[in-house]
């Protein structure tokens, strides 16, 4: 293993140097490159955690979405049905089918005094 020596410009000669197995670098170095692999493999570790639940939440809200339009669907079909049903056309018709008729007069009940009991 060559030393450094300084030249007569004052630069040090760093040729045929050996810097891994030699010296205060050569140790560091050692000491460096594992923990530098170990962060990068936990950093890609964990990108690759929140890509998976990236991926899992936007298939559960392509889910809801078509949970909702399912459900829109439905609502106009079920509202379809109900102005259907109060057709008054359609109520009268079955209303003379099962033999209800206009009533002849109609009274009008006064509501009961307050305080009085209600049977």
């Amino acid at each position: 293993m060559r030393r450094a020596v300084a030249t007569s410009s004052g630069r040090l000669d760093l040729v045929g140097r050996d810097f891994v197995r030699g010296g205060a670098f050569g140790r560091a170095v050692r000491r460096f490159v594992p923990v530098a692999i170990g962060v990068a493999v936990v950093a890609a570790l964990g990108i690759a955690a929140l890509r998976i639940d990236l991926i899992r939440v936007r298939y559960g809200l392509a889910d809801a979405v078509r949970q909702e339009r399912a459900l829109l669907e439905e609502r106009r079909v079920m509202l379809g049905q109900v102005r259907e049903l109060r057709d008054p056309q359609r109520l009268a018709q079955l209303a003379q089918e099962r033999g209800f008729v206009r009533p002849v007069r109609i009274r009008t009940l006064a509501p009961a005094p307050p305080g009085s009991a209600q049977p």
